[in-house]
């Protein structure tokens, strides 16, 4: 409770303000916080879809594209997959291998459910 609420009720009640409750407690150990924290996120426990299709990229959309474009985002909800490329030559030719990707993310992990691949 705030100084300012424990000033109110003390003033209401006609009682002395009450002493803090944290005031007296000693600092929380950082590496407790972290490693509660990445418990409770399961941070570092388990691969994300973006994580394993940047690890997979190149033999997504090949060697000879894969410096050329990246995964720019993952849409789960909508199942859409978003490519970055680094020109027009590049997203032609990814249009052409929209299937192929498709199917290559499919053959990753099929719950993913991604139905499509929009390429800027």
């Amino acid at each position: 409770m705030k100084f300012n609420e424990r000033k109110l009720i003390s003033d209401f009640t006609g009682l002395p303000i009450a002493d803090d409750p944290y005031k007296n407690r000693p600092p929380a150990i950082m590496q407790e916080i972290v490693e509660k924290v990445w418990g409770t996120w399961k941070i570092g426990t388990e691969l994300s879809p973006e994580q394993i299709i940047s690890e997979n990229w190149a033999r997504l959309v090949g060697i000879q594209f894969a410096n050329k474009c990246a995964p720019e985002k993952l849409d789960p909800t909508r199942g859409v997959l978003i490519i970055k490329t680094s020109g027009a030559t590049v997203k032609q030719e990814l249009t052409f291998k929209k299937k192929s990707i498709l199917k290559k993310i499919a053959q990753l992990d099929p719950s993913w459910e991604i139905k499509d691949v929009r390429i800027h």
